[in-house]
This record gives structure tokens, C-alpha cells and sequence, in this order.
């Protein structure tokens, strides 16, 4: 009963406090933070959120390991849009060099538009997003794609469907970048909240096509977590295998967002600036 009555009693604090809507945060699930698939959900029009050190490790095959950093800012530029842009830093271990490979995957950039909040039907969003050529890991040209997401809330907790297209020419298997390009993806994602605890859990299954032509379809599975730890800091982790033919490849993620709205001052005639 204690632990109950405190629980409801942060709950309150933060509802309450300067800038608590971010304490809701751990319910908004980002790409890759932790699932691939993401929710409907836009940050608040001037709203930030960075992305500060999402680690990401990858078994791609035996012998052969990827670890990605990628720090990404969102802002929410208007009502019911953000554009991201995110910086993509990799380590590759495939065995064939002296030392791991440290370098910049390109620079990505991207903007979200919610269509609706969620009401009789769900809540959709599309969205467009390009990879730029920057860095020795990244493809040697923009790669761009198309994205929908949708989301439906229930009892129970809340489903979500996303799926997205890239437009674009087949890389050459050998051509940096080649592994990380798709052609197309999809993933359907559940997840449940526990709202006093300030915790998410949530799992899905994704599949994409490489873009490399005749590349075999991947499909993988995945479990995720997502933790608020104050009103504006929240952890998550995540963990993913693949289904498929091929030798299983584990995935595995962990970082911290930090959200933010920096205040307006109010003009002399009563308008925000």
C-alpha cells in the first residue's frame, strides 16, 4: 500500500511540474528505441527530444559484428511535425582488417507528420527520410524513403503497423552502405504500459528487402523496454534475432533520450515570439 500511495504521489509531482508532459515520454516509442517499429506519436509542436547515445551491437554473422552509434535530435517544428536529423557513426569487425573500421554511415534527415490524433480511427503518420553520402561507410549517393506508421490503442495496450519504400536504384553488394539500404520494410509491433511505473514493454516482427537486387527477404523478432527515469530522461534496451533462413544474426540496443521545450518569452503586445 505504501508503494502504491508513493507511486501515485510522483505520479502527481510530475503530472504538475514545469515541463512534466515529458514524464509521458516512455509511452512514445521511436525507430530503434526500443523496436524498430515506432508509434504515430509527433513531439509537441517546439518540443526536443535527443537521442544522446543510442548504442546498437549487431552478430551479423559468425566472426563478423557491427556496432552503431547514431545521436539523433527531433523537433517538433509545427503542429503535429518533426523533422529528426541524426548522425549515423559505425565500428565494423568483419575480420579482414588489422583493427575495426571507425567511421561516419552518413547523415540522415527526416521529417514526420502526424495526420490525426487517434479518435474513432487510428492515429497515422507519414513521413519522408534520405541518407546523405557523408562518411566512408555511407553509400555514395542520397538514398531516400517513404514511410507510414499506424497505430491503434486498446485495453490491453496498443498495436502498430508500420511499413516504408525507397525509391530509388539497387546498390551493388559491395558498395558501403549496401547492408544497411532497403528496399522495403514492414513491421507489426504490440506494446502494454505500466503507467505507475512509468514503463513500457513491447515486441514485434519486421521484416525488410535489402537494396541489392535478387537479396533474400529478412524477417526478425525483437523485445524491447522502455524506462522513464525522471520527467525528462527515459532508458531503453532492446533485443532482436532473426527468423529467417541464414545463420541467426542477435541485435542488441541501449540508450537514453532527454526531452525538452525551452521556454518563450511573451512580447510587449502579448504574443510569443
Amino acid at each position: 500500500m505504501q508503494y502504491t500511495r508513493a507511486s501515485v504521489a510522483l505520479l502527481l509531482v510530475a503530472l504538475i511540474a514545469p515541463g512534466a508532459r515529458a514524464q509521458t515520454d516512455f509511452y512514445n516509442t521511436d525507430r530503434g528505441r526500443p523496436l524498430t517499429t515506432e508509434d504515430a506519436t509527433v513531439l509537441e509542436r517546439r518540443g526536443f527530444e535527443l537521442q544522446a547515445a543510442p548504442i546498437t551491437f549487431t552478430r551479423v554473422a559468425r566472426g563478423v559484428s557491427l556496432w552503431g552509434v547514431a545521436p539523433e535530435l527531433a523537433w517538433g517544428i509545427a503542429p503535429r511535425t518533426q523533422v529528426e536529423l541524426a548522425l549515423p557513426f559505425a565500428i565494423v569487425d568483419d575480420g579482414t582488417r588489422p583493427s575495426p573500421l571507425t567511421a561516419l554511415a552518413g547523415v540522415e534527415v527526416g521529417v514526420l507528420h502526424q495526420l490525426n490524433a487517434e479518435t474513432a480511427i487510428p492515429a497515422m503518420a507519414i513521413g519522408m527520410d534520405v541518407r546523405l553520402p557523408a562518411g566512408p561507410l555511407a553509400a555514395a549517393r542520397a538514398i531516400p524513403s517513404l514511410r507510414a506508421i499506424v497505430t491503434r490503442t486498446h485495453g490491453w495496450g496498443r498495436v502498430h503497423l508500420n511499413g516504408s519504400f525507397t525509391p530509388t536504384e539497387d546498390l551493388d553488394p559491395t558498395e558501403p552502405g549496401a547492408d544497411d539500404a532497403q528496399r522495403w520494410s514492414a513491421g507489426l509491433a504490440v506494446d502494454h504500459t505500466f503507467v505507475l511505473r512509468s514503463l513500457l514493454v513491447g515486441a514485434e516482427v519486421h521484416a525488410h528487402a535489402p537494396l541489392i537486387d535478387g537479396a533474400d527477404t529478412e524477417w526478425r523478432a525483437a523485445l524491447g523496454v522502455r524506462q522513464q527515469l525522471s520527467p525528462r530522461v527515459a532508458l531503453d534496451a532492446g533485443l532482436g534475432r532473426r527468423v529467417s533462413d541464414g545463420e541467426a544474426g542477435w541485435t542488441l540496443t541501449m540508450g537514453a533520450a532527454y526531452a525538452f521545450a525551452p521556454r518563450f518569452k511573451r512580447s510587449t503586445t502579448g504574443g510569443s515570439r
